[in-house]
């Protein structure tokens, strides 16, 4: 097969993935919905490492942490686009600016968690400037994170991406403006 069969194949594959990502976000829309109505948590971190070892099955050792990597990828985005769903009727994001401005998050999370990449990730769809960003060993096997974001955040996926942070991580803090972190 040369390289154009082969861009032809992965095309077909990207098309087939398209459709399943429209059909997975709708479950994901369905899922807030039913968490909205029964006060739920989006983040269940025992369910998805549930998911995450069923989705390996099968697959060869040597794609198991990409297939892990792409997994935890999806259902990233399918909690932010939750939390949009979700976002408007959150008390902790309470004085978040509603347009341009400038919020500072502290938490903590395991060291293996690798939550600093997720918050990033969150972020970075909002389309937020994250501009600063530390995470330090605080005790065995726990790190103090801190991020600075910046951006509109009259936009759902900005509130999303912040409502995600706080709910996701332990001891969570949000300061507004200029705050020191």
């Amino acid at each position: 097969m040369d390289l154009d069969e082969i861009r032809q194949q992965i095309n077909r594959v990207d098309d087939r993935m398209r459709e399943l990502f429209l059909e997975r976000m709708a479950c994901a829309a369905a899922v807030a919905e039913e968490k909205r109505r029964t006060k739920g948590r989006v983040f269940v971190p025992e369910r998805e490492q549930e998911i995450l070892r069923m989705r390996r099955q099968g697959v060869q050792p040597e794609l198991e942490a990409e297939c892990t990597a792409f997994f935890k990828q999806v259902m990233g985005i399918s909690r932010t686009y939750q939390y949009a769903k979700l976002a408007e009727e959150s008390e902790l994001l309470c004085g978040l600016p509603d347009g341009q401005g400038e919020v500072s998050l502290t938490f903590f999370c395991g060291t293996e968690s690798g939550y600093p990449a997720a918050a990033l990730n969150a972020a970075s769809l909002a389309g937020l400037l994250v501009s600063e960003c530390s995470a330090v060993q605080s005790l065995p096997g726990e790190m103090s994170c801190k991020l600075r974001l910046a951006g509109d955040f009259s936009q759902k996926t900005a509130q999303a991406a912040v409502l995600q942070i706080l709910e996701e991580t332990q001891g969570a803090v949000l300061r507004f403006g200029s705050e020191s972190l």
